[in-house]
């Protein structure tokens, strides 16, 4: 009896030692882990991803990742202060470089504000995931029928992994 309650409270210790904790997002917040992409897109493999088993790799055919891509009357009905775009890098040679960036588009597909933050595998280190983040203020570029676009652009077409991207339209 000792021992059977002994194990019991073991393994209810383990599973809560092991409990991973959910990502709780705000209402303008949209999250892509590339988890339900696994076999509906080729660039999307299974490893040492930064959460889950999924991750999104930029290789010599693959100048940009997926993006975020919507017009802001489709996200809420009220404006924003601005907007910010994270993702998680991991880049295996310290030769990569990259970009994340946000556009706003205007309707007649335009664009009229780009932002671009530059990193390279020399400041952020290889071999690990970095967390890397972008803001652009929307002052000026709201209006319901302009889009927004966040992505991570490969300009030398090589081999880097990105996951867990997140962006937040701040009020």
């Amino acid at each position: 009896m000792k021992s059977t309650f002994t194990i019991t409270f073991a393994l209810l210790i383990l599973g809560f030692a092991c409990k991973k904790e959910a990502k709780t997002l705000g209402e303008f917040t949209f999250f892509n882990d590339f988890e339900s992409q696994f076999g509906y897109n080729p660039n999307v493999a299974l490893g040492k991803s930064h959460s889950g088993r999924a991750f999104f790799k930029l290789d010599a055919n693959t100048e940009f990742s997926p993006a975020f891509i919507h017009q802001f009357k489709n996200i809420a009905n009220r404006g924003f202060s601005k907007v910010k775009f994270t993702a998680y890098v991991l880049m295996p040679d310290p030769n990569n470089l990259g970009a994340l960036v946000i556009q706003v588009w205007d309707p007649s597909n335009q664009p009229i504000k780009v932002e671009q933050k530059n990193f390279t595998a020399k400041d952020a280190g290889t071999n690990r995931w970095v967390e890397l983040s972008l803001e652009l203020p929307l002052a000026g570029l709201y209006t319901p029928e302009n889009q927004v676009r966040c992505f991570v652009h490969n300009p030398g077409f090589q081999n880097f992994y990105v996951d867990d991207f997140t962006v937040e339209f701040v009020q």
